[in-house]
């Protein structure tokens, strides 16, 4: 069995992609936290260590990271060895039993749950435990924080005043604004903002300032409407440009975060990918300060990450997900070069 210190926590991650959730709760970390380490990952969980003010910040802001909470242990993924760690616990009000995909199916479930009576503990007294089984092992800790799903779903883009086909979800939306190391107060920028659903997450997350536009004017008044039914509008510059010639000032941008036209749902103004990111990086690295993430998206036949790395900026993860037959989405993290590069 594993333990861990008071500043030990557990994150449990959304099963949707195999690599983005985890890149989106250390991107959060790493803005958030004053120090961390990553102590031990698993399918569908991460145990950590962190100096946290607030750690329920991390779900606050996260689109894939589903639950954080207080580490207390690691054990087999077996009935009698999980009965052994929670059997001591005094006052549990209820345990939380939840298996990742289909690993522990022999575990049993019942069993468990019935130890909630069973004492000793006492500085969990009163609280809900939980027990996440995956890819055998155990991982048990105590609940502090979840995921408000209800929230993102009335701001998925089918519940928003002003509607297009094409947009990403708000939970995808939320981990590439993260990833983009976005901190609260920050000014974030969408270049292609489309309906407003960048814009829209960075402000809930936290950011001071939301700059974005499009070329198309009736997106321009589209992203107007749907930031001002949430409220926001207050906090948002959305402007008709040409992402090649942004009206914004050298060095003024903390992140940048976008889901650029690909020619399907979304026009492209007759320029191909490659033209459109290109004059994009360069009008970026005139606007954004030295060492700013710059994540988008982009079919990975035109190999997205590579316009970056050719005109030199450092291109720190690549995510694929595959859409459908005909469209495989490659996410790119990059970072200007800063003062210390």
């Amino acid at each position: 069995m594993i333990k861990c210190k008071a500043s030990c926590y557990y994150a449990i991650l959304s099963g949707e992609h195999p690599t983005i959730p985890r890149s989106e709760l250390e991107a959060i970390l790493e803005v958030e936290a004053d120090s961390y380490s990553i102590v031990r990952s698993f399918e569908g969980v991460v145990v950590f260590e962190a100096k946290l003010e607030e750690p329920e910040i991390v779900v606050e802001r996260a689109g894939w990271v589903k639950e954080i909470g207080r580490f207390l242990a690691i054990t087999q993924a077996d009935t009698e060895a999980i009965v052994e760690v929670i059997k001591d616990m005094n006052g549990v009000s209820k345990i939380l039993f939840r298996r990742y995909k289909r690993y522990g199916e022999d575990v049993d479930e019942h069993a468990i749950k019935e130890m909630r009576e069973r004492k000793s503990i006492r500085s969990i007294q009163g609280r809900r435990v939980r027990v996440f089984v995956t890819e055998g092992i155990t991982v048990i800790g105590i609940p502090i924080a979840e995921l408000d799903t209800r929230s993102l779903y009335y701001r998925k883009p089918g519940k928003r005043p002003f509607f297009k086909p094409g947009p990403l979800s708000p939970q995808l939306t939320r981990a590439m604004i993260n990833l983009s190391r976005l901190k609260r107060g920050g000014t974030f920028l969408d270049p292609f903002c489309g309906t407003g659903g960048f814009p829209l997450e960075a402000c809930f997350i936290g950011a001071s300032k939301c700059l974005c536009g499009d070329i198309l004017r009736d997106m321009v008044e589209g992203s107007r409407l749907n930031l001002d039914h949430y409220g926001l509008a207050d906090r948002a510059l959305v402007v008709a440009h040409n992402a090649y010639a942004q009206p914004f000032k050298d060095h003024s941008i903390d992140a940048i975060s976008t889901d650029p036209p690909y020619g399907r749902s979304t026009t492209t103004k007759r320029k191909g990918y490659g033209e459109i990111i290109e004059f994009f990086l360069k009008e970026a690295e005139r606007i954004a300060k030295p060492g700013t993430f710059i994540v988008y998206a982009g079919p990975l036949q035109f190999e997205p990450s590579k316009i970056a790395e050719d005109m030199g900026l450092i291109v720190v993860e690549r995510h694929h997900m595959h859409v459908h037959s005909t469209l495989v989405r490659e996410i790119v993290v990059a970072r200007l070069p800063g003062r210390g590069d």
